[in-house]
């Protein structure tokens, strides 16, 4: 039986990958955003919700090039803290947590060590709504550390240990179990 839990009940909506984008600031130094509104597009670009308010949103649109990181446990704290803080009112905030970034080989922007999963990109056009608007970038390159990798080598998510983020409990899980097989389990209704 489903109970009534009202509209605002979905929030920021369901469980979702939590993703760093990673931009130069305009002294050099790195700032990063800790953000859970991107998805890949049908035709291959990577799409994100980014505040346009936001010293990212600035740094990309002047920079024209981005990192986004999938994160795991190993730097939690650090990316709760720069998803707590705003990079115009502390424009050190990497720099706080200690934290190491190396420049990307194909866009001029920081990728976090200590991320397993890094996409490399380049903005396309920002489409402007009201309170956010839509960064479409290309993706220019996909990085993996070897340990996510599987026999066939390709990323297996769940070596990743992606941290989601849960807006019902408004905290960070992990990926659990491989449950099934796409495009496998429904074959069983042809």
């Amino acid at each position: 039986m489903l109970k009534n839990l009202g509209p605002h009940a979905f929030g920021f909506g369901y469980p979702v990958p939590v993703l760093l984008v990673a931009t130069y600031n305009d002294d050099g130094t790195v700032n990063v955003m800790n953000l859970h509104e991107a998805m890949r597009t049908n035709a291959g670009d990577l799409a994100l919700c980014i505040g346009p308010r936001s010293k990212t949103h600035a740094n990309v649109e002047k920079r024209r090039a981005f990192t986004v990181a999938l994160v795991n446990q190993n730097l939690l704290a650090e990316v709760d803290y720069w998803g707590s803080v705003s990079g115009r009112d502390i424009p050190d905030k990497f720099a706080r947590t200690g934290a190491v970034a190396v420049k990307s080989q194909f866009v001029n922007a920081p990728i976090i060590q200590g991320s397993p999963l890094v996409i490399e990109c380049q903005l396309i056009e920002i489409a402007w709504g009201t309170n956010f608007s839509t960064v479409l970038a290309k993706i220019v390159n996909v990085a993996a550390d070897t340990s996510v990798l599987g026999p066939d080598g390709r990323v297996d998510s769940l070596k990743t240990g992606m941290l989601l983020y849960d807006p019902f409990g408004t905290s960070y899980v992990s990926l659990g179990q491989r449950v099934g097989t796409a495009w496998g389990e429904g074959r069983k209704f042809l």
